[in-house]
């Protein structure tokens, strides 16, 4: 199963995500308070009929920023489900929605999924704006990820000959998706672990990847 990835140094649960001190509005800035972000969010998962299945968090910047991952219910044996969410209160980005089968989130700002939405804090952000587009953003995912299910699972009738799995490795090393120092580790993943198919080339670069931006 592909696996969503949060890296940070200040893991948190979400009661204390929830407990960090809120920041008064001013004229320009609106800093929306982490539970509402999780609020909205929440909202906009039950709307799309699915559950909440392993959460994860990050605090920096004394609780003003939080960085969170989510995996939903939804997806298959191989593939799972995730949101990433991030949001500060400090002015320093905007609030961030990201996901995918493999979601990277990490306090270093680097945010990646299959589709990324952001929104600034500014005085026309309020909780019912927060709420419409959290739901947005799922209802995008679901269609989104439905879609890349059907394609992934499809890579299974794929069979690739040995010299098919020599050349796209060297274009997947050529195109710098793997280093070739994780050459060794594709290998045992790809001719041990997996089955030789289009589908088996592609969980095996991505356990090569995880953990990693």
């Amino acid at each position: 199963m592909t696996q969503s990835t949060l890296i940070g140094k200040n893991k948190a649960t979400e009661a204390e995500v929830c407990q960090v001190s809120a920041v008064p509005f001013t004229k320009s800035h609106h800093p929306i308070h982490h539970r509402h972000i999780l609020d909205a969010m929440r909202s906009g998962v039950a709307a799309t009929g699915l559950d909440i299945v392993n959460k994860e968090y990050v605090l920096a910047n004394d609780g003003k920023k939080m960085f969170g991952v989510w995996d939903l219910s939804g997806g298959s044996d191989e593939l799972c489900w995730s949101i990433g969410i991030r949001n500060s209160m400090d002015k320093s980005m905007a609030v961030g929605i990201t996901a995918g089968t493999k979601v990277f989130v990490c306090e270093n700002l680097a945010f990646s999924g299959e589709f990324v939405a952001f929104r600034k804090h500014t005085n026309g952000l309020d909780i019912d704006e927060l709420d419409f587009m959290a739901y947005r953003a799922m209802k995008k995912m679901v269609a989104n990820l439905t879609k890349f299910q059907a394609w992934h699972e499809g890579l299974k009738d794929f069979t690739l000959t040995e010299q098919d799995a020599k050349i796209l490795l060297v274009e997947t090393m050529a195109s710098n998706v793997i280093p070739p120092s994780k050459f060794a580790r594709f290998n045992e993943l790809y001719y041990d672990v997996y089955n030789p198919t289009l589908w088996g080339f592609h969980e095996a670069v991505t356990d090569v990847l995880r953990g990693s931006n």
